[in-house]
């Protein structure tokens, strides 16, 4: 324990009553907590190994009670200026909306007791351990400031009703009832975060936070925050972004990319994503001017770059999963794990071949688009042999697959009668950037932006 928060300790391991069992309490939380979004904690709630007994016992630990109350958390803030001190900021509890349920209660039945708080009854033999999370109640926010770092402290309490048994004795209508001594949790836990502000905001932040209040506000924002980061293709924190609209290069076609797929996938099924590849006759503005312009002009160009191209971190397709009674199973709390597509079985290449000259207007990987039409192709992600999706997938398990953007390495205007005799090369192993021209012939790169993902899910 830090010599720093020692003072603020209300109960220590030294307060255990030997006759009682002896509890520990852990709590976790990300290192920042932005000011417009809930605040996940996590409790883990331990039982020694040894102490007086070797018979289970059932305990009332709520966070509701036990650590959002008066006699609960400690909220603590590092004055640097004092040298490192810590100082306690205020925090108003009567703005919690339930100070009703923390009046101490001599007996409660654990069948009849209401409200969210009737999961928090724990049966805990010796060297168990629950684990629960609740969202930091807003009496909190209202004592944070952006850009300050602050330290969440159990301070330790008593657990006043608490009895020897199982959950399954006490299921009946006979009360649990307070008992003496009560148990000692050792304050201690804490965890430090910093407050942030986002930097763009909900546009229907104020009006839902009038009508609704603030804690259902923030639950809101973060669904509409993580809506907006599927779209765009930010499914994981810290990875490279995707490649956006505003990164289309001035003089080069606007082309698209969407896709499609079935709501289900089951196993041992075939199962495809559709790809379409639109271009709708407009220019990429330049420098100035409007954001794009239209045009009559067909394009040429490499399709294969979209959906076969070597790709880079921002590039590509990227398959997601979240599995089926995962902790944070909650649609605004969702967990995407990125999965590997990549099958293993690619064969050989041959690499020291000369390279090969391609007439652009026959081979299979270039396509010629006029306003309004699109190429399609698709993806297959299983069959009835094989499967790129993980072979531990179950019933109830959700994929999201997405394109982050890609950069086709030839185009140029013109259809198939103006490139009849228009010729590129491509290495011996086709599957590779166009040898020559190099640089497009000078012209601007063609950029395809990310693409909204599509989600499917495992069927039983």
């Amino acid at each position: 324990m830090s010599q720093g928060v020692s003072p603020f300790i209300r109960v220590g391991n030294k307060n255990s009553i030997p006759t009682t069992p002896r509890l520990f309490l852990q709590i976790q939380a990300r290192p920042q907590l932005s000011l417009t979004l809930p605040y996940r904690i996590e409790f883990t709630l331990r039982r020694a190994k040894k102490d007086c007994s070797d018979r289970p016992c059932v305990v009332r630990w709520s966070p509701t009670i036990d650590a959002f109350s008066p006699a609960g958390f400690v909220l603590l803030h590092e004055e640097i200026a004092a040298g490192g001190r810590f100082e306690t900021r205020t925090v108003d509890h009567q703005t919690s909306g339930f100070l009703e349920l923390l009046e101490q209660q001599d007996s409660i039945a654990v069948d009849d007791y209401h409200g969210r708080d009737k999961k928090f009854f724990w049966e805990l033999s010796p060297g168990a351990e629950v684990r629960f999370a609740a969202n930091l109640p807003a009496c909190y926010y209202a004592a944070l400031q952006a850009g300050e770092t602050y330290t969440l402290l159990y301070p330790g309490g008593e657990v006043a009703l608490w009895d020897w048994g199982t959950l399954q004795e006490h299921s009946g209508p006979e009360a649990i009832k307070a008992r003496d001594p009560s148990l000692m949790v050792p304050g201690g836990a804490r965890i430090s975060f910093a407050a942030k502000m986002e930097e763009a905001r909900w546009p229907g932040r104020v009006a839902y936070e009038a009508e609704n209040g603030f804690d259902m506000a923030n639950l809101a924002e973060q669904r509409w925050r993580q809506e907006e980061a599927r779209r765009n293709m930010r499914i994981q924190e810290g990875a490279p972004p995707p490649i956006g609209c505003d990164e289309r290069v001035p003089g080069a076609p606007v082309v698209s990319l969407t896709l499609e797929c079935p709501p289900t996938v089951a196993r041992n099924k075939n199962f495809a994503v559709t790809v379409r590849v639109t271009y709708n006759g407009e220019v990429c503005g330049f420098e100035g001017g409007s954001a794009s312009q239209t045009t009559t002009r067909p394009v040429t160009f490499r399709s294969w770059a979209t959906v076969g191209g070597l790709h880079g971190p921002r590039e590509g397709f990227r398959l997601y999963r979240h599995r089926c009674g995962d902790a944070s199973d909650s649609d605004s709390d969702r967990v995407w794990e990125q999965c590997e597509l990549d099958d293993g079985d690619r064969g050989f290449n041959i690499y020291d071949a000369p390279d090969v000259a391609v007439r652009v207007v026959e081979h299979q990987d270039f396509t010629t688009l006029r306003p309004g039409e699109s190429w399609t192709t698709s993806i297959s992600l299983q069959a009835q042999a094989w499967s790129l999706l993980p072979r531990d997938m179950v019933p109830g398990d959700l994929f999201l697959y997405g394109f982050k953007g890609a950069v086709v390495d030839w185009w140029d205007w013109g259809g198939a009668e103006d490139h009849t005799d228009t010729v590129v090369m491509l290495p011996c192993w086709i599957a590779g950037r166009v040898v020559d021209p190099s640089d497009n012939g000078g012209r601007p790169e063609l950029v395809v932006p990310h693409s909204e993902p599509v989600e499917f899910k495992v069927a039983a």
